[in-house]
């Protein structure tokens, strides 16, 4: 069971912050903010910071894809 889960918004309609990210308790509660940020366009829910070694490093969605790493994912 994860004690928490990430929720990582990387790509916007219209307006473009960047990358940005938030924490939540649940997937069903980061999939559902994420559906109600209706310019979020591609976005992915990963397991909470405590599941990764280095939150320093920089995050390779693309391996951690690989690794079945992604719980849930909107591609943009």
């Amino acid at each position: 069971m994860l004690d928490s889960v990430v929720l990582m918004v990387y790509q916007w309609k219209d307006v473009q912050p960047g990358t940005l990210s938030w924490v939540f308790p649940t997937a069903a509660a980061a999939a559902l903010a994420a559906r109600a940020m209706t310019n979020a366009q591609g976005w992915v829910v990963l397991p909470g910071p405590s599941a990764r070694a280095n939150m320093d490093a920089p995050l390779d969605l693309a391996k951690v894809r690989a690794e079945g790493g992604v719980l849930l994912e909107q591609a943009g």
